[in-house]
């Protein structure tokens, strides 16, 4: 009988981990009303050559609604763009922006304040974190 009390703890521990995973936030309520500043890899765009990975830095305020207000880090000016008004949405945890150029598509995983991804069709690979409120424009 007392070799079984190790396994039926063990069994316990499983138990509880999944109750555990069970109520943690869904993955929308996780995104919703926070700011996404991240790097990705997208193709680079067949007008400009194609063939290699261009790189994105973003900031996205992600509101619970499906609204984004994004905003591109642009090398040229040395600052981000002006903000502009878009849409991302969730399927399961494949997370989409839209983006000036494409939409920016990753199935993505969070763990704390990170959150990463990648995507297939096309590729894309996402690094960043996730911050409450909108660090756009300030409001929280």
């Amino acid at each position: 009988m007392r070799a079984w009390g190790p396994l039926v703890a063990l069994l316990l521990v499983g138990a509880g981990g999944e109750a555990g995973a069970a109520d943690a936030p869904s993955l929308a309520a996780q995104l919703g009303g926070k700011t996404l500043s991240a790097v990705a890899y997208v193709p680079r765009p067949a007008d400009s050559g194609g063939g290699s990975l261009q790189r994105i830095m973003l900031q996205a305020y992600l509101d619970a609604d499906g609204r984004a207000l994004v905003r591109q880090w642009v090398a040229a000016n040395n600052r981000y763009s002006a903000p502009a008004r878009t849409r991302w949405s969730l399927n399961d945890d494949m997370l989409c922006i839209e983006l000036q150029s494409a939409p920016l598509c990753a199935k993505v995983h969070i763990w704390g304040p990170r959150i990463a991804g990648v995507g297939t069709r096309p590729y894309a690979m996402l690094d960043g974190d996730l911050q409450p409120g909108n660090a756009i424009s300030g409001a929280r």
